[in-house]
């Protein structure tokens, strides 16, 4: 619920500042883009007037988000013209204001901007990017900054701009989007005759005092050329930029190097060029990762690996190709990758994937960076990494169980139930007695998934924890274990005296635990406390009676089916009701 706004802070009034629209009031794309531009400014004026943390703005952000994303989903795209002092849209004036302290059209106009473009799939991001950048339009120092350079270092993928620099033409230039654009638009023509002079060579044939030359030359300001048609390259030079802009954006242009690259693992002979080979290829890996192109280097890690499978291989080539392997999960390589989630601009499905192709060298500087990373599906993505990557290497894991730091012994302990193996249990037993009781929740979590029958001894033993929490993990846990160790003590604690005073939560995961076992030796104390006459409060004994009829459904067999449909004739409500659903529950 949006948060009320005092009399004293009101909601930006748009009323004088935008018109109506005069015989267009029956075009829905019009009416639609006068809306979305008054909720544009209004939030603009919004973000200016609240400070940053009031919870309004998001309220605001959020509601313009949806109406660009309902316009560009219906139109495809948004552009909005910029006047001096009016927006338009299509020709038709959306926003005027000739307050030039306030209007947004001119603090616009003035830096050069004339249209503003946005088009279908326009981001959140991009939307509070373009939010932060107009909202300091009024305060931008001209002389370090303006809104045009602004805009270009947000780098915008669903936004551009029509652009004219006031010092050189009044025509506007277009920001060129793409690379076709600006090859569309490069011209050329011949370059004028031009000779380079020796100034101390003039001097002397024509017998001028250099000094008095120099001095002359530098007194005199050259001339300011506002005409950009006197700059032109060669055909030559076009050529050339040409090659190079088309080498460094072709998509093939890596690909062919690699491919180039692996021919030569497969087929060379000699140690050195193979070496060469292999330290390009590392190189190519590094620039990838740079990039936050994780899927090209997921790529690239499969491909080493296809070559150590699929060739005929001497063992010095071998070794020289495992060094691909190995290099990629070195702490350089990882920080790398810190480096990218830090701006967060790469798919975590591409990080694990390739996460997954490291070896166990990678493991430490993993947990290293795991302890940085602030996103938690970065790091559930890194974990779930360590899980497949120290199958074989516990050992490496163990030294972090002492670290200071809660969230990243939460972590390991996360991995290491994760991995499964019964030798991380005395690891997990330390984490099972630490002083942060999530660290010691996440144990029990691993307990539950080693299931052996030391861990199934420290479940028991948790059931009796202080925590509620931890009392109810452990009691499912020891549920999907389905043994019989964990079905007495679980028993023992639904038939005991106290049983009744625990809160509705933990008696449901204590009945859908003996449930899940799933064992007919469960059948005869559950129709006992089924059929159990209160001698405590009606309400409690209704909780009993819905856990145990719910844990003989869950249970299943016929034997505890028969109970249920024998006491759905029973003479008290609460016992039918309880059998009644919970055998509607289990077919459903």
């Amino acid at each position: 619920m949006a948060e009320d706004i005092s009399s004293d802070k009101k909601a930006p009034d748009l009323s004088v500042e935008m018109p109506s629209i005069e015989g267009g009031e029956t075009d829905e794309e019009l009416l639609l883009a006068r809306d979305l531009t008054s909720s544009f400014i209004k939030v603009i004026k919004a973000f200016r007037f609240y400070p940053p943390d009031n919870p309004t703005l998001k309220g605001f952000r959020d509601q313009l988000i949806k109406k660009f994303q309902f316009f560009l989903n219906k139109y495809q795209s948004f552009i909005i013209q910029v006047g001096e002092y009016a927006l338009s849209f299509k020709g038709k004036t959306l926003y005027e204001n000739r307050d030039v302290k306030t209007s947004l059209a001119f603090s616009l106009y003035k830096d050069g901007l004339r249209e503003i473009r946005f088009m279908k799939g326009l981001e959140e991001w991009e939307v509070q990017g373009i939010i932060d950048i107009l909202k300091q339009s009024e305060q931008i120092n001209q002389l370090e900054d303006d809104i045009v350079t602004l805009m270009w270092e947000k780098d915008f993928i669903h936004i551009g701009y029509l652009a004219t620099d006031e010092f050189l033409e009044e025509t506007p230039v277009v920001i060129p989007e793409d690379v076709d654009q600006f090859r569309k638009n490069l011209v050329f023509k011949p370059l004028a005759h031009h000779v380079e002079v020796d100034l101390a060579e003039e001097a002397s044939e024509e017998g001028v005092d250099l000094d008095g030359l120099l001095s002359k030359r530098t007194e005199e300001p050259l001339p300011f050329v506002s005409d950009r048609s006197v700059y032109f390259l060669t055909s030559e030079e076009v050529e050339g930029l040409r090659k190079d802009v088309e080498s460094e954006v072709d998509p093939t242009f890596v690909f062919n190097i690699t491919d180039i690259l692996f021919e030569i693992l497969a087929l060379e002979k000699e140690r050195e060029p193979y070496q060469d080979a292999v330290n390009i290829l590392i190189k190519v890996l590094d620039a990838f990762l740079t990039l936050g192109e994780f899927s090209k280097a997921s790529d690239l890690l499969k491909r080493v690996y296809i070559t150590l499978k699929t060739y005929d291989l001497q063992d010095w080539q071998i070794e020289s190709i495992q060094k691909i392997i190995t290099e990629a999960g070195e702490e350089t390589r990882i920080e790398r990758i810190g480096k990218v989630l830090e701006r967060e601009e790469a798919r975590l499905e591409d990080v694990n994937a390739y996460l997954l192709l490291l070896q166990k060298n990678s493991i430490k500087p993993l947990i290293k960076l795991l302890g940085e990373l602030k996103n938690s599906k970065a790091r559930r993505i890194f974990c779930d990494g360590l899980a497949e990557i120290g199958k074989n290497a516990i050992e490496l894991f163990t030294p972090f169980i002492e670290d200071r730091r809660w969230y990243l012994v939460r972590n390991i302990i996360y991995v290491l139930g994760r991995i499964g193996k019964e030798q991380s249990l005395p690891y997990i037993q330390k984490a099972f007695n630490h002083e942060d009781i999530r660290v010691r929740r996440e144990a029990i979590q691993a307990l539950g998934l080693i299931g052996d029958p030391k861990a199934i001894g420290l479940l028991v033993k948790a059931l009796t924890d202080n925590d509620v929490r931890i009392r109810c993990m452990a009691a499912i846990n020891l549920g999907k274990g389905g043994k019989r160790a964990g079905l007495i003590p679980l028993l023992e604690v639904v038939q005991s005296k106290d049983f009744y005073k625990r809160e509705p939560a933990e008696i449901k995961a204590f009945f859908n635990a003996v449930g899940m076992v799933g064992s007919n030796e469960a059948v005869p104390v559950l129709q006992q406390l089924l059929e159990r006459k209160s001698w405590f409060g009606r309400g409690k004994i209704d909780e009993i009676r819905t856990g145990a009829a719910n844990a003989l459904a869950t249970i299943g067999t016929p034997e505890a089916k028969a109970i249920l449909e024998e006491a759905k004739n029973s003479k008290d409500e609460t016992v039918r009701d309880a059998c009644t659903q919970a055998l509607k529950s289990q077919s459903s």
